[in-house]
């Protein structure tokens, strides 16, 4: 079912989303269709942009190349090595938004037609991400939400309604060691795959290693196998759990996973 909400200011009228297929790409499933995002700049190590917010701002464009992923042994599938050299390669993990870290999808589009709606977060995930943060990992905020979409009722533009989201759920935004990167423009269909790939592997090639990923949807599965994050280490919440050889995870929350996978992770070294 496709809807789309208009925003008029003034004489310009912004198109701000396009309903239950964009839900789901924002979930991941949509990607930058016939585009590609700006050059992404890398947190810390490749001079990052932050805003007030402290979320270190990124756009994201295709690039060529494979991942070098570190793979470490948990309880719940995966198998491997440790953190790794750091002083050639970046530990890092990738999340999803959408579905992932909230509720559902349908949770930024209560947020895209009221401004003060406040997106319900899935239960311990900023524990989660911020667990990894504890030990050192980058983190990547990878999300196919358009930097052309305008919240209504606070004229915020996605990006700055999920870098407040994040801010007030307390998941980590140092800007530092963390990176967001939204699609440059309206994304549906199956380019979120590739689109995300494209993003996953600019990162790699400014040093990011991905250890571990997170997501929701079968855009985030084969985006993350393309960028050679090994399935074993790739955990996938909802319908979609277990498909392409990922972790699948139970439940609606991250509480059991964090118990369970956490303990098992190692620290990052540090770069001499």
């Amino acid at each position: 079912m496709m809807a789309a909400i208009m925003i008029t200011r003034g004489f310009n009228t912004w198109i701000v989303a396009a309903g239950l297929a964009l839900l789901v790409g924002c979930g991941d499933d949509a990607g930058a269709e016939g585009s590609t995002a700006g050059p992404g700049t890398t947190a810390g190590e490749t001079g990052g942009t932050s805003d007030t917010d402290g979320v270190a701002s990124s756009g994201s464009s295709s690039a060529s190349g494979s991942a070098s992923s570190g793979v470490d042994s948990t309880s719940e599938g995966s198998s491997g090595t440790t953190a790794g050299i750091c002083e050639l390669e970046v530990p890092a993990i990738v999340t999803d938004i959408d579905e992932t870290l909230t509720l559902s999808d349908g949770e930024f589009i209560m947020q895209i037609g009221d401004g003060t709606y406040d997106p319900i977060e899935r239960e311990g995930a900023s524990e989660l991400i911020g667990a990894y943060a504890d030990l050192g990992y980058r983190i990547m905020y990878l999300t196919a939400r358009s930097e052309e979409i305008v919240v209504l009722g606070t004229d915020e533009t996605a990006r700055e309604a999920t870098e407040r989201w994040l801010v007030e759920h307390e998941f980590p935004t140092d800007p530092e060691t963390t990176i967001l990167v939204l699609s440059p423009n309206f994304v549906v269909g199956d380019s979120a795959q590739e689109f995300k790939a494209g993003a996953l592997m600019e990162q790699q090639t400014a040093g990011w290693r991905f250890d571990y990923a997170y997501g929701n949807a079968t855009s985030d599965i084969g985006a993350y196998a393309d960028a050679g994050i090994d399935p074993s280490v790739t955990f996938i919440i909802g319908e979609h759990g277990g498909e392409g050889g990922t972790v699948a995870i139970e439940g609606e929350g991250w509480v059991e996973h964090t118990a369970a996978h956490v303990p098992t992770v190692p620290a990052v070294c540090e770069a001499e």
